[in-house]
């Protein structure tokens, strides 16, 4: 990709000095992914990989282009925050009360996957069935936070991560 378009970026990043430079990026980022793989390092392939995610969001940040997938990524990386840190954050003093607080931008991540959604996706009922599914996760979450119940805040977050997961392997 970086020698047929590194030097002659397509619209809209033909204006973007920091373009070749992000090809590059995604190129190692690549490069190391698949030294992982070849190791058997599957986990360490699979984080190495999503900073290409991140390198293209900026890419396109820089040059005012916004994609579905870029919501499915804000998502991402908001409900990565209850998998990776939930049950410390729930262990900690007012720990409810932060989780609440950051249920409040999943559910609000989890509305702009609707609004923001492409039309075509909006009349998919395949897309509608696992919004719902991702929309009920992120609402039991809630309830489980306004009961305090640590148990099942505990249970809820563990189930944040299916419905995403299917939605976004169809249509991330």
């Amino acid at each position: 990709m970086t020698s047929e378009f590194g030097a002659n970026p397509p619209a809209p990043y033909a204006g973007d000095s920091g373009f070749s430079a992000s090809l590059a990026g995604v190129n190692k980022v690549y490069a190391k992914a698949l030294e992982q793989i070849e190791q058997n390092q599957l986990v360490e392939a699979h984080e190495t990989l999503e900073e290409v995610r991140d390198i293209m969001a900026d890419m396109r940040r820089r040059n005012q282009v916004v994609v579905f997938s870029d919501h499915m990524n804000a998502y991402h990386a908001e409900m990565e925050h209850f998998l990776t840190d939930g049950e410390k954050a729930l262990a900690a003093p007012n720990g409810m009360l932060e989780l609440m607080a950051k249920a409040g931008a999943l559910e609000y991540l989890a509305r702009r996957l609707e609004s923001e959604a492409p039309a075509s996706l909006l009349k998919n009922e395949e897309f509608a069935g696992l919004l719902k599914a991702v929309e009920k996760s992120v609402a039991d979450l809630k309830a489980a936070l306004f009961a305090q119940d640590a148990a099942k805040v505990k249970e809820a977050i563990g189930k944040l991560k299916g419905p995403y997961s299917k939605m976004f392997i169809k249509f991330g």
